[in-house]
C-alpha cells in the first residue's frame, strides 16, 4: 500500500486547503504515495479494497484528471461500448451506467448519503454490474487498481486531457456546489497550482499515465480534439474499442454528444443531483454541472499575472516530456 500522511496545517497553503475546503462532509485530506497525491481523508480506510476489486480484461475505464472532459468522454464510450443503446442511456443516469470507484472516498458517506448518495457509492455496485463494465476515475496510474498497473489484467482505457487553465476553471465552479469550497477564485488557483485539489497534482496525475502510453490498452484524447472534430474522435475510440460504425452512426452520436444536447440531457447534466444539493444549503455556488465547456475560456476569468504563472508552471512541468494537452 501507498505511504499516506495527514495533511495538516504546515504552510500556508496547506493553511488555505484546510480553511477553505473542508466541510462538515469532507473533514480534511491525505497526501498519498511518492508524488504525494491529495484525496480526502476517507481515502485511508478505502485504499485496500480499491486495489483488490476484481478487474476484467473486457473492463473499458476512462481515466483523467476532475473536468478535463470524462464525463462528455464516459458518454460516448458507454454508447459504443454498449453498441449505441439511446434507449438506456436516455432511461438510466450516467452516474448509475459507468461507476466511479473513488466515489465511496471522497466524502463522509454517513452525512452526504442523505443529500445526493446512495447505492451505487459502493464498490459493491462495481463488482455487482453487468459485463463488460465501463467505469470512469480520477485517480493517477500509481494508485489504480495493482491488476491494471502490474499487468496482470488490461482493460482497455480511454485517458482524457485538457489545458490546466480550462481545467481550473471547470473545477473552481464544480467544488463550490459538490465540495463545498468557500475561497475565492484566486484562492482556488493557488491550490490548483500547488497540487492542492482532490488527485492533484494535475501535472502529475497526467503524467502518471503519460508515462504509460506505450501500453496497447491506452488510448489518448485531448478535449480540443473533441471540440474541434468530434466525429474523428469517435472513430478513433470505436477503432480501439473494436466496434465498426457506418457513417450515420456517427453522425447521431456526434449529435446526441453535441454540447447543447449534453446540456439539456437530464442523465448526463446531473440537474436533479445539484437541485437537491442546492436545496441542503450544502452548495456554495450556483454554476450548472455542464457549464460552458468551451476551449480556453479562462481568458475570461483569470487575470494576466494568473495565466502568466499557469504558462511557466507547465512549462517547468513539461519540459522534455513530449505531453501536449492542446
Amino acid at each position: 500500500m501507498a505511504y499516506i500522511t495527514e495533511i495538516g496545517n504546515d504552510n500556508e497553503v496547506d493553511k488555505l486547503l484546510n480553511r477553505v475546503f473542508t466541510s462538515p462532509v469532507r473533514t480534511g485530506y491525505v497526501e498519498v504515495g511518492e508524488d504525494k497525491f491529495c484525496l480526502p481523508v476517507y481515502y485511508r480506510q478505502y485504499e485496500e479494497s480499491l486495489k483488490k476489486f476484481e478487474i476484467y480484461d473486457d473492463d473499458v475505464f476512462v481515466c483523467g484528471h476532475p473536468k478535463t472532459g470524462t464525463t462528455w468522454c464516459t458518454e460516448m464510450v458507454w454508447l459504443i461500448v454498449n453498441n449505441l443503446n439511446y434507449e438506456e442511456a436516455l432511461k438510466k443516469d450516467l452516474d448509475k451506467r459507468v461507476s466511479q470507484p473513488e466515489l465511496c472516498c471522497l466524502a463522509d458517506g454517513e452525512l452526504f448519503k442523505n443529500i445526493c448518495y446512495d447505492e451505487y457509492v459502493s464498490l459493491r455496485y462495481i463488482e455487482e454490474a453487468k459485463r463488460p463494465r465501463c467505469i470512469k476515475t480520477h485517480l493517477p496510474w500509481s494508485l489504480l487498481h495493482e491488476q491494471i498497473t502490474n499487468g496482470t489484467k488490461t482493460p482497455k482505457m480511454v485517458v482524457m486531457l485538457r489545458n490546466p487553465e480550462d481545467t481550473c476553471v471547470s473545477l473552481y465552479h464544480h467544488s463550490q456546489i459538490i465540495d463545498q469550497y468557500t475561497g475565492t477564485f484566486k484562492e482556488f488557483c493557488t491550490l490548483f497550482v500547488a497540487g492542492r485539489v482532490s488527485f492533484g497534482p494535475f501535472w502529475k496525475q497526467v503524467l502518471s499515465f503519460w508515462e504509460q502510453r506505450n501500453r496497447p490498452n491506452l488510448l489518448f484524447i485531448r478535449y480540443n480534439e473533441m471540440k474541434e472534430n468530434l466525429p474523428d474522435v469517435i472513430r478513433k475510440v470505436a477503432t480501439f474499442l473494436g466496434k465498426a460504425l457506418a457513417e450515420e452512426e456517427i453522425k447521431k452520436l456526434s449529435e446526441h454528444l453535441s454540447f447543447e444536447s449534453m446540456k439539456k440531457n437530464p442523465k448526463i447534466n446531473r440537474e436533479e443531483l445539484y437541485k437537491t444539493i442546492r436545496k441542503s444549503g450544502y452548495s456554495t455556488g450556483d454554476s450548472c454541472f455542464i457549464r460552458s465547456g468551451q476551449v480556453r475560456a479562462f481568458k475570461s476569468k483569470m487575470s494576466p499575472d494568473m495565466i502568466k504563472k499557469f504558462e511557466m508552471w507547465t512549462k517547468e512541468n513539461l519540459v522534455g516530456t513530449g505531453v501536449s494537452v492542446e
